[in-house]
């Protein structure tokens, strides 16, 4: 099975750096709201990138671009 990797096309979107702020905060925050683990080890061992490009845990590239989703669609209805 493959996972999506940040060098994939779905990664390709140009942003703003507000909203590329607004996409990493909401994807931290919906990982803590899990209570997963601390921000430290989040960082490290849930959004780091391999040298393939996927991130450490298949799992992040796709909450990622949910939380791109969220931040952009609400910016799109005319939100912040």
């Amino acid at each position: 099975m493959s996972y999506l990797a940040v060098t994939d096309q779905e990664f390709d979107r140009v942003v703003s750096l507000r909203d590329a702020y607004r996409i990493m905060e909401r994807f931290a925050s919906d990982y803590l709201a899990r209570g997963d683990t601390s921000i430290s080890d989040f960082l490290h061992a849930y959004a780091g990138e391999v040298i393939t490009g996927q991130t450490t845990d298949p799992a992040a590239a796709y909450d990622f671009l949910a939380a791109a989703e969220q931040v952009l669609s609400k910016q799109q209805a005319g939100g912040r």
